[in-house]
């Protein structure tokens, strides 16, 4: 493992970055920037540790409007060897770090697959935390082997998430939570994309849920999510609670089905019966099944999304369109939260 940057330094170089005059995102402020901070000029990611500048090229273009030549400088905080899981610890230090010293992120989430401008995510986990400034915005993020410091414009990287609201599959991924504070003063959000075809749900649920525990764990929340299913002869109601933090666990519950997919064996789909193995986390429907728990460095997610989908058209459930969350499922600690990945709202 490589130290980078921890404690007193880490919250050094954010405090400069984020006070940083960065003259419109052109060459000659950002040369006497990164000169001040000892670096050498890389407009390209260097060598493993080393900070760069990302060039305004043409994904980027497309979302620049007011001349920029680049749009990010990155900073490596933590170069991890481990897996999942050590990379969300180093994640969760350095967001402490920062917390304390700039107070709660204005904004929080977690990418999915894609990421500004088109940009592939880290395989183990695509969490961030945002402190939204006009015309710089400071964000810690997850980088291919640790966390990593992001001095971006504001506004290329907000107009790039507000057009992937044009609702076609897999538009955006994971999710993305706000604070009603001042510094979100005209934030916007796009819409949410649906689907009818279960396949395309099965893909879309499979990446929400196999990084989520890395993600939940980095950012240090509980994430607590009801889902109701519009199963025939029935009110809708929930039938799934998903609960994840440092773990993942899904319980099955079959109580208020009134009879409903009876000729379906959970069992026979993967569920774990409560009387065989009792779920090990708190739950607060009454549950039948269990998925067993999940870490981040063990979480499958297609297994998980095929036995949801699975069971959900074993019970009839005609499209996931008919899926929606729980009451105050959007609502973790003071963020409220859109869940792109899952394509859910509360249920109206």
């Amino acid at each position: 493992m490589t130290v980078t940057l921890e404690g007193e330094r880490l919250a050094e170089v954010a405090r400069r970055l984020r006070d940083a005059d960065t003259g419109g995102w052109r060459q000659p402020a950002l040369r006497a920037l990164v000169s001040s901070l000892g670096w050498e000029w890389r407009e390209a990611a260097g060598d493993a540790g080393e900070a760069w500048l990302r060039p305004t090229g043409r994904h980027e273009s497309e979302f620049v409007h007011d001349g920029e030549e680049f749009v990010g400088l990155h900073v490596p905080v933590e170069l991890v060897a481990g897996g999942a899981t050590a990379k969300a610890e180093s994640f969760r230090r350095a967001a402490e770090t920062l917390t304390e010293a700039f107070g709660r992120a204005s904004i929080m989430g977690a990418y999915g697959d894609l990421g500004p401008f088109y940009e592939s995510t880290p395989v183990w986990g695509s969490p961030f935390l945002r402190w939204r400034g006009k015309p710089d915005t400071l964000e810690l993020r997850a980088g291919e082997r640790g966390p990593e410091l992001l001095l971006q414009p504001t506004d290329p990287a907000e107009n790039w998430f507000w057009r992937q609201g044009h609702g076609e599959a897999h538009a955006i991924g994971g999710f993305f939570g706000s604070r009603r504070v001042s510094a979100n003063g005209g934030l916007g959000f796009p819409g949410y994309w649906q689907t009818d075809d279960w396949d395309v749900y099965t893909s879309a649920l499979s990446d929400f849920l196999g990084s989520l525990p890395a993600e939940t764990s980095a950012l240090g929340i509980g994430l607590d999510l009801g889902i109701h299913a519009l199963v025939p002869g029935t009110y809708g109601p929930v039938v799934f609670h998903i609960v994840c933090g440092d773990q993942l666990e899904i319980v099955y519950s079959t109580e208020e089905l009134d009879g409903a997919g009876s000729g379906t064996d959970p069992a026979s789909l993967g569920w774990i019966p409560e009387a065989t193995a009792p779920a090990r986390l708190s739950h607060w429907i009454d549950w039948t099944h269990h998925s067993g728990v999940f870490g981040p460095d063990h979480t499958d997610g297609p297994r998980l999304a095929r036995l949801l989908v699975d069971t959900l058209r074993g019970l009839g459930v005609s499209s996931p369109k008919d899926l929606s969350l729980s009451d105050h499922a959007q609502t973790v600690d003071d963020y409220q939260v859109d869940f792109y990945g899952l394509t859910l709202r509360e249920n109206p």
